[in-house]
């Protein structure tokens, strides 16, 4: 696909150093807006960040057809409403959406649990029952399960799902529990199950339906660890003197980047949290990451928005659109946007959920106009990028029912990158 038929239909992509804040109205206006979803083209890297209001899961397409989904959770009810409605769990609406956009039907390539959270694996506390097709609960992934075939299965420390074993989480054990049998049925079913691997130059996840030139993918992180830029491991608990069993489980995530061209998406999970040092100093987790990050165009903001996103970490990702998966009313809440917001750039920020409840608390806050519209009733974040990686497109896809209408739609030029 040429760079001028990715465009066709919309408005011109707009230079993100010279964007003006009130251009966000403006762009929105978009030709796209009221139109179906397109179908996925070969040559487009899209990234749906998916709401549904009990979990977080992004759906990776990439230029040659090999897909990833990111996380599949359900924490149960959350007080935000659960869309399209509460007929269905977290783990089947996924599916359902990982059906109707996959280029492959029913076989995913990779799935890539960050950590052993129920919002990010799902819980057999918060289940659709048992699964008749094998000994797992229907929550979260093995709901996904049911209809969805993966080709591997990326897991943060398997098949040591203990290394470390966050002591301060009470009740990430069960959810291993409930890892466990989901990965036993699938390695039954013919699939790989592996340990996300830091090393540069990793080729764990990788282009699988014939290559695109220009597409790359980075692992940042996991397990308390940092990759750095020379190659080599970073141990956080060593460095700030504390245990990694001490750390909170979100601490313990993963994170990485994929490109396409000049463009950078991150996706960091929940990495976030502070550790108080033996000193009596607090070290932010986030901060050991900042210097080992590259610019993105696009991230996935830690822990949903909720007290992460330290500013050296903002500093260092410069991202002009923040996406993420919420569930609760304080995500993307007030100490993070204003953060966020530090930056000097324009940055738009299009969380699943925005409610009324945050707009009326946060009315005073200068961010809030660059929070997209659309996000304010609920809806996907769908993020196309142009088979060279030159140019951008953010669509919000309605979450309140399945016929992937397009509510706005935002065009941006990928940024030069330090």
């Amino acid at each position: 696909m040429k760079r001028r038929e990715f465009l066709g239909g919309g408005i011109a992509a707009l230079g993100v150093a010279a964007l003006p804040w009130k251009a966000w109205a403006e762009m929105a206006r978009h030709p796209l807006a009221g139109q179906t979803l397109p179908a996925w083209k070969k040559g487009v890297f899209r990234i749906a960040t998916l709401y549904t209001g009990g979990s977080e899961a992004t759906f990776l397409t990439f230029p040659d057809g090999t897909t990833a989904l990111i996380d599949c959770g359900d924490i149960g009810a959350t007080g935000v409403p659960h869309l399209p409605d509460a007929k269905r769990r977290p783990g089947e609406w996924t599916a359902r959406w990982v059906l109707a956009d996959n280029p492959n039907g029913k076989k995913v390539d990779y799935f890539v649990l960050t950590h052993y959270h129920s919002d990010h694996a799902g819980n057999g506390k918060y289940s659709a029952g048992r699964s008749k097709r094998g000994s797992y609960a229907l929550s979260g992934i093995g709901e996904a399960m049911e209809v969805l075939d993966f080709g591997t299965m990326i897991d943060r420390s398997w098949p040591q799902m203990e290394d470390p074993s966050s002591t301060t989480d009470g009740f990430s054990a069960g959810i291993v529990a409930h890892l466990r049998e989901v990965y036993a049925e699938a390695i039954k079913r013919g699939t790989k199950v592996e340990r996300f691997r830091l090393e540069k130059g990793s080729d764990q996840i990788r282009l699988l339906h014939g290559g695109w030139k220009g597409f790359g993918f980075a692992p940042l992180c996991a397990r308390g660890c940092v990759l750095r830029r020379d190659g080599s491991i970073l141990d956080i608990g060593e460095a700030v003197g504390v245990p990694r069993s001490q750390f909170t489980e979100n601490a313990l995530s993963t994170a990485m980047v994929f490109s396409l061209g000049n463009f950078r998406y991150y996706n960091g999970g929940d990495f976030s949290w502070h550790v108080k040092t033996p000193a009596g100093a607090f070290a932010d987790i986030e901060d050991f990451l900042a210097p080992e990050c590259p610019e993105v165009d696009v991230a996935n903001a830690n822990h949903h928005g909720h007290h992460s996103m330290t500013d050296a970490l903002v500093k260092a990702l410069r991202a002009r659109v923040v996406v993420t998966g919420v569930w609760h009313q304080e995500h993307m809440n007030r100490p993070t946007m204003r953060r966020l917001a530090k930056a000097t750039w324009p940055c738009l920020y299009a969380p699943g959920l925005f409610p009324e409840k945050r707009r009326q608390k946060d009315a005073a806050e200068p961010w809030l106009k660059d929070v997209a519209p659309e996000s304010f009733t609920g809806s996907h974040s769908v993020i196309d990028v142009a088979p060279d990686g030159k140019t951008y497109r953010l669509m919000m896809v309605s979450a309140a029912d399945e016929t992937r209408r397009i509510l706005g739609a935002y065009d941006f030029e990928t940024s030069r990158k330090q």
